[in-house]
């Protein structure tokens, strides 16, 4: 019996590009402060390539904003509100939120789906593996990181934006989720402090959606990548800023850390491994690399 290693991050020969899956306007959700083109204009400041709007239960006409900046790409989606929240994002959007959310994610099978915030507060139970697993369709991924709820005035109502071990859980459970991280704009407060890199060969709309759902994309509150490679099991990852790099494998346990810009580490029969950055430019978060077993 032998183990290859199934990653997202083989043969990577295009290009990055900025990425916002979850955020509001505040013509169609009444919790967000910043109206459309406005963000749009914040947004475009910032060289971000992605914009994606997903309001509660609606799905907010974009054409205006297309037609204004072509250059960046404008995703549809919603964000489903009626139970534990899930985004919805995509090229063509349908009103899939008037659905049960199981049935949903049943017709989603060409959108992003992403499960919104999944422990924002503890001590209150919100989307749990049961859950999760009871859905029939898993989601994408899960916000490893929402910046709505880290902002200061969040924080002081109990809010959590950091949910990476809740993946570790799902991941060590079997389950494969990919690792987003997102402002969930809403406020200035919040705007630009979360994204995704996503790996694309075309700069289109269909082309990220496809980057995101097969997960060559990394989730990011600053730090950047400079490049992850594997071979026969050996991991190395460069960051393009000093940080403490960790290794970690399954029931979250950490295999390896150091403090630099160079990280090595060799699979040795964990069922999974990914890495997490933390340095004065923020969070890094590569999506998983997992042992397939062969016989």
């Amino acid at each position: 019996m032998t183990d290859w290693i199934d990653h997202p991050y083989k043969a990577l020969s295009g290009v990055w590009v900025r990425a916002n899956f979850h955020g509001h306007c505040k013509e169609n959700s009444a919790c967000a402060s910043i109206p459309l083109m406005e963000g749009a204009r914040m947004y475009r400041s910032i060289g971000a390539d992605v914009m994606t709007l997903t309001d509660h239960d609606v799905v907010t006409d974009l054409s205006e904003l297309r037609a204004l900046y072509p250059e960046m790409i404008f995703l549809s989606g919603f964000e489903y509100s009626s139970r534990e929240n899930v985004v919805f994002a995509g090229t063509r959007m349908e009103d899939l939120y008037r659905h049960t959310l199981e049935d949903a994610l049943a017709h989603a099978e060409d959108l992003l789906t992403i499960l919104c915030h999944p422990q924002p507060r503890q001590g209150i139970e919100y989307w749990t593996q049961t859950k999760i697993r009871a859905l029939g369709v898993v989601p994408d991924g899960i916000e490893v990181y929402n910046g709505h709820y880290g902002i200061e005035r969040m924080r002081k109502n109990g809010c959590n934006p950091y949910y990476a071990p809740f993946w570790d859980e799902l991941l060590t459970s079997g389950l494969r989720l990919w690792g987003f991280a997102n402002d969930d704009f809403h406020d200035p407060a919040d705007f630009d402090n979360a994204f995704n890199m996503v790996h694309v060969t075309e700069r289109t709309p269909d082309a990220v959606v496809r980057g995101a759902k097969s997960g060559r994309c990394y989730a990011s509150t600053g730090l950047r990548l400079q490049s992850v490679a594997e071979e026969d099991g050996h991991l190395t990852v460069l960051t393009d800023a000093p940080c403490s790099g960790r290794f970690i494998g399954p029931q979250g346990r950490t295999l390896a850390k150091k403090t630099g810009t160079h990280f090595e580490y060799s699979i040795n029969g964990e069922t999974y491994v990914r890495f997490e950055g933390e340095g004065e430019t923020g969070r890094l978060f590569l999506q998983p690399f997992f042992s397939v077993r062969q016989g």
